[in-house]
């Protein structure tokens, strides 16, 4: 294990223990992974949603915080955030939906450089295909569905992900091809 993976992991143990020095050295540590997360579930197809890498990495950062006993090492605090961004990104499409719903509105840039920065219908129907395309891989495989999340949204590697949900690499390779395979299907 690596020096910042044992000290990530002394964080979060005096986190948990209300120390607030803690706290903000964890954060220091791990905000650059969170943004890292956030930028590419962003650039994963996802076009132009109307949310930067730091304004979702912030976001994710505030739920996390409601969580700060359950988190046991540094993957696993990844692996949470991965989930965390995803949820935030499909609220976000979700709440954009039911703003246009009946609207005959068009969204406009007050800045024009700002352009790109605003949602395509299918870059948000993608995205909640994906959802919808994980939630059913879940429901028929769930480590599939977990190791799908961890290997694409957290960019975890399979040692990672076999320590993360306690199986063997061969294992989460085997679930890895199976569940990209079945929402490739699903997707296609």
């Amino acid at each position: 294990m690596a020096a910042s993976e044992l000290a990530i992991d002394d964080l979060l143990q005096h986190w948990r223990s209300d120390d607030r020095e803690a706290h903000d050295a964890l954060m220091r540590a791990v905000y650059p992974m969170m943004r890292a997360m956030a930028q590419r579930e962003l650039g994963a197809g996802h076009g132009r949603l109307t949310i930067r890498a730091t304004e979702l990495a912030h976001e994710a950062y505030l739920r996390l915080l409601e969580q700060r006993g359950e988190f046991q090492d540094r993957t696993h605090l990844l692996a949470i955030t991965a989930r965390v961004i995803r949820r935030v990104l499909i609220d976000l499409v979700r709440e954009r939906q039911a703003q246009k719903r009946g609207s005959e509105f068009e969204m406009v840039a007050l800045d024009p450089d700002a352009d790109h920065l605003h949602p395509r219908v299918k870059d948000a129907l993608d995205l909640l295909s994906l959802d919808t395309a994980l939630t059913t891989l879940a429901e028929r495989d769930a480590i599939a569905a977990q190791v799908v999340e961890l290997r694409y949204f957290s960019g975890l590697t399979n040692e990672e992900v076999a320590d993360v949900l306690g199986i063997g690499v061969a294992t989460v390779v085997r679930h890895w091809q199976f569940g990209r395979a079945y929402l490739h299907r699903r997707l296609t």
